[in-house]
């Protein structure tokens, strides 16, 4: 199969067919994906390993104790990519792609999770309440106050802010110039939310990430349009909001809580983030990679959807029988398994079907 044919079939987002595919960002995004799934299973505490994982992990979880920065570097992307996709579309297909992309492995995942918990592995904690799953279905439960099936799903509605935002800049019309005003204002806006005491308003509002969006958008238009003195002052400028807002919210004051960060340390991780995404996106590596790197990029999202609580009760019902390295290699491998799956026989077939009856929903048509 042809390279332009895996990017149809593959491709977490859509570009028009004319432009070449950025297989290293592809990439990237499983990157991002697999160091939260290492921070997840070799640093965090959660008792599903019979040791401290600092114990049992002492080198690797100096390292995995970053992994949780994988998300500042999702969402980095999400801002390229995602900006990237609005090119010749219309404000319904944008709406329409969206949903088909998001929804289908997502209530697949709320779904089985709960079910995980409550029925197959109560052991790993108190199931969910029916409410709790039927609102969580919706992906707001954020604004509604309900706590997630999943925590990993917090980013969904992060995700999913920033995407309705690009539907209203697309509605109104918004050009060149009035990107520039917004990738100034929106960041600035939000960096004043993050300063009030309201914490539902910083999470219902994203407001802790928003310049890692911003950033995004910020390679897109450099990318686009070329280099101009602005779009750089735009960039380096929420460079530095998204890095202070990672700093105050993400580096922990006690460091009993598990973590081996340090201020210094998640600060150089973040700015690496960032150069790896400018090399990825304005150097003539743009296009360069394999096509096997778009398979990679799209198990992305069912792996960080079902990786945690799956994994953990494979490492609970394996550590027993095969020890921590093995036990390991096997939870990464059952989680990588159980994402392939959900993108073979969930995403592909059902994302064009909702994609083509969500637009005509919106259009209006039966």
């Amino acid at each position: 199969m042809s390279e332009r044919g895996l990017s149809q079939r593959h491709t977490q987002y859509r570009e028009p067919a004319a432009s070449p595919r950025f297989l290293l960002l592809d990439f990237a995004r499983f990157v991002a994906a697999f160091s939260v799934v290492m921070y997840h299973y070799t640093l965090r505490d959660t008792g599903q390993w019979p040791e401290s994982t600092r114990q049992m992990f002492p080198d690797l979880s100096l390292i995995s104790s970053y992994g949780y920065l994988g998300v500042q570097l999702f969402f980095i992307v999400s801002g390229f990519v995602i900006f990237m996709s609005t090119e010749g579309k219309t404000v319904s297909s944008f709406i329409a792609s969206r949903v088909a992309r998001i929804f289908p492995a997502y209530w697949l995942a709320v779904l089985g999770t709960a079910c995980l918990r409550t029925w197959l592995a109560p052991e790993l904690g108190q199931g969910p309440s029916f409410s709790q799953v039927l609102i969580n279905l919706t992906m707001f439960q954020v604004p509604a106050g309900v706590p997630h099936v999943d925590a990993v799903y917090w980013t969904l509605w992060v995700e999913l802010v920033f995407y309705v935002l690009i539907a209203v800049l697309m509605a109104l019309g918004v050009k060149d110039r009035g990107y520039k005003v917004f990738l100034f204002l929106w960041p600035a806006l939000m960096l004043l939310v993050t300063q009030s005491e309201n914490q539902h308003l910083i999470d219902v509002t994203g407001a802790k990430y928003s310049a890692f969006f911003a950033v995004g958008m910020c390679l897109y238009l450099i990318h686009k349009r070329g280099s101009q003195v602005t779009l750089w002052l735009l960039l380096a400028g929420n460079v530095a909001v998204g890095i202070r807002n990672t700093l105050e919210f993400t580096v922990p004051s006690n460091p009993e809580d598990g973590r081996f960060v340090t201020d210094t340390g998640v600060a150089i991780v973040v700015s690496l983030i960032i150069l790896l995404m400018i090399v990825l996106t304005l150097t003539p590596l743009k296009h360069k990679g394999y096509a096997w790197m778009v398979r990679a990029g799209a198990l992305t999202y069912p792996l960080y959807l079902t990786h945690q609580y799956w994994g953990w009760w494979a490492i609970r019902s394996l550590d027993p029988v095969l020890g921590t390295w093995a036990t390991l290699v096997a939870a990464i491998a059952f989680s990588i398994a159980i994402a392939y799956a959900i993108e073979r026989w969930v995403e592909r077939p059902v994302r064009p079907r909702m994609r083509r009856f969500v637009t005509r929903v919106l259009a209006g048509k039966s």
